[in-house]
């Protein structure tokens, strides 16, 4: 019986794997494009009723909503948490001593904007639908089924409007209510999210055969091409916004773009991989290396500023970052790539304010509080098994105040504060 917990599938789980399509990425001769339906509200009495099914999918089998309700507050609007991926959020506190409240078949990873949570349905449902939920328990709000082929999970919320790419193209969806506003051109071949930033939505696509390999830049206000770009080869991670610059990685090449003309800023070849997601703020763009290294350059000119043993995104902070190293999370310093912290045991996910979080390879994730180096608690996410593949890991960890939302192997839990 396969058993999908090595090194390798825990890092891809961490990183290029916690977003990806949902569904065929064949392409749907039949469909005509999205069809809308009238707000939808759970009616159905809350479950607590999980797996092991009669079947062979062990996963969770309750479906939303959640009981107790969390009392969440703040915002996650993008894939780790802002359009340079940093995966860090300096404005909200998770609870330092948490427990689970639900866990349910309720989609994959969550973006929020404090009122509503906003992904991609569960399966057993129409996983090419985009939801719009309840935060405190994953209730229906309004629910619009998109395309029959793949979409790429998660989204990305900006003001009234949240932006999702499919295999072939955008859609920018009311953040509120049931309608889409524009859907972009096709260009064949999008693995990942978007970012946003400043008005406008980019991505990056052609990781298809015989499909050109572009960086596109669309206006967030009415779906207009600004911009498009020749990658030369596939990118299939996310791409990252800064410095009024868009970074992406294709195999062995970091290229950094203008955000506003589309005009190349560097070129740099590095030993790296196309599902590669860089992370980039103002004073330097990070990326990992195929010999396991932490690259940090100059966003300006691509000038290599450090390397330091690494793999996977790093959740960049304001003075430190963490990020993978055998196993554990390795805190360096923003400025020289040096250890400045004890380890922890497990890779990355997010940080907020003093409390980073952490999984391991047994889907254990734990939180642990940087300023005093200690373990504030643990979640276990159990091992389930779905046909003869018996699998294990947490795909992404997203906190706000209040709530600590994790999607692992087995279905999707709501942490909130332990109760008395």
């Amino acid at each position: 019986m396969p058993r999908l917990r090595s090194r390798r599938r825990f890092l891809q789980l961490l990183g290029s794997a916690s977003f990806g399509v949902a569904g065929c990425l064949g392409r749907d001769g039949g469909s005509s494009g999205p069809t809308t339906t009238e707000a939808t509200t759970t009616t159905a009495e809350p479950s607590t009723t999980y797996g092991p099914t009669s079947g062979p999918d062990e996963r969770v089998t309750a479906t939303p909503p959640g009981d107790p309700a969390l009392s969440p507050s703040g915002a996650w609007p993008q894939y780790r948490f802002d359009a340079g991926n940093t995966g860090y959020n300096p404005d909200v506190s998770i609870p330092t001593d948490a427990e689970e409240y639900w866990r349910l078949n309720a989609g994959g990873s969550p973006v929020l904007d404090g009122d509503r949570l906003y992904n991609l349905h569960g399966r057993g449902r129409d996983e090419r639908a985009f939801v719009r939920r309840e935060p405190s328990t994953m209730g229906e709000r309004a629910v619009t089924p998109l395309v029959g082929y793949g979409v790429n999970s998660p989204p990305v919320v900006a003001g009234d409007r949240v932006v999702v790419t499919t295999f072939i193209e955008v859609f920018c969806l009311a953040a509120d209510r049931d309608e889409v506003l524009w859907r972009g051109p096709e260009m064949d071949g999008i693995h990942g999210p978007p970012a946003v930033g400043d008005g406008v939505a980019v991505v990056s696509g052609g990781g298809f055969d015989g499909v050109p390999t572009q960086l596109r830049a669309f206006d967030l206000a009415d779906g207009s091409e600004r911009w498009r770009y020749d990658l030369e080869s596939d990118a299939k991670g996310a791409p990252a916004v800064a410095d009024g610059a868009v970074f992406v990685v294709t195999s062995d090449v970091v290229h950094a773009v203008d955000l506003a003309t589309g005009e190349r800023r560097f070129r740099v070849e590095v030993r790296t991989s196309e599902w590669t997601t860089p992370v980039a703020t103002p004073e330097a763009a990070y990326l990992s290396t195929r010999d396991g290294e932490l690259l940090s350059l100059a966003p300006s000119d691509g000038t290599e500023r450090w390397r330091s043993p690494g793999s996977g995104a790093p959740v960049v902070t304001d003075d430190v970052l963490h990020v993978a190293v055998d196993g554990e999370t390795a805190t360096l310093s923003r400025d020289d790539g040096k250890e400045v912290a004890t380890r922890f045991v497990g890779a990355p996910h997010a940080r907020a304010r003093e409390v980073v979080l952490v999984s391991d390879e047994q889907g254990r994730l734990a939180a642990y509080n940087t300023d005093e180096e200690r373990q504030l608690w643990t979640h276990q996410t159990p091992e389930v098994q779905v046909s003869d593949v018996v699998s294990q890991g947490v795909a992404a960890a997203v906190p706000v105040d209040g709530a600590v939302y994790v999607v692992a192997a087995d279905g999707f839990h709501g942490l909130g504060a332990a109760q008395d």
